[in-house]
């Protein structure tokens, strides 16, 4: 693994993560999430040695803070696009048993903009789910009907107490109204799911 190698040659920007999220913790944070861009593309490498290196970023980092990983699937350009990079679909599947096994409490998937063999939670036995279940890259609001049935569906896969939804990723693109308006029907369809 030369690149882990490469990787141990350079101990302060192998620690710059450990050490910005250890201040956070020290500052008070209690949730801190790491986006991860590269895992879904590269499942190989994430296997070889970037569980690793997720696992190196909460070393020393108290108990009591809850340590979430978010996979990122890739980014549009813009709103509305029909056609943009995404990773493998396959990916979270080739990740996943890593992923549980690795220390942190929840892991963040995409699912909205397209949508996971949900058979995927149940590779998840110990870690929690944040399921995306509301697209960053499209103007159009998911009804709360809509989310409901995902989430139900889901919910047959994984245990409830493990499984919270959330937006596929950051929510920069939309604006303001249209980020509130695609929250606020997440929010009523999680609280009817239970």
């Amino acid at each position: 693994m030369p690149e882990l190698e490469a990787l141990q040659t350079f101990p302060v920007e192998r620690q710059a993560l450990n050490t910005e999220i250890r201040a956070l913790a020290a500052a008070g944070c209690r949730w801190i999430q790491i986006d991860e861009p590269v895992f879904a593309r590269q499942p190989g490498k994430a296997s070889d040695y970037g569980i690793e290196l997720l696992a190196r970023c909460f070393q020393g980092v108290p108990g009591e803070v809850t340590r979430v990983v978010h996979i990122c699937c890739g980014y549009p350009s813009g709103l509305d696009l029909d056609e943009y990079p995404k990773a493998d679909a396959e990916s979270y599947f080739l990740l996943a048993d890593a992923l549980d096994a690795a220390p942190v409490d929840m892991v963040s998937i995409e699912d909205a903009h397209r949508h996971n063999d949900l058979r995927l939670l149940e590779r998840f036995s110990r870690t929690a789910v944040v399921l995306g279940v509301v697209d960053i890259a499209r103007t159009r609001v998911e009804a709360v009907e809509e989310i409901e049935a995902r989430l139900s569906a889901a919910r047959e896969h994984i245990d409830t107490h493990r499984l919270l939804a959330g937006p596929d990723c950051g929510l920069t693109m939309l604006g303001r109204e249209l980020a509130v308006a695609k929250l606020t029907n997440l929010l009523a369809a999680a609280r009817a799911v239970g």
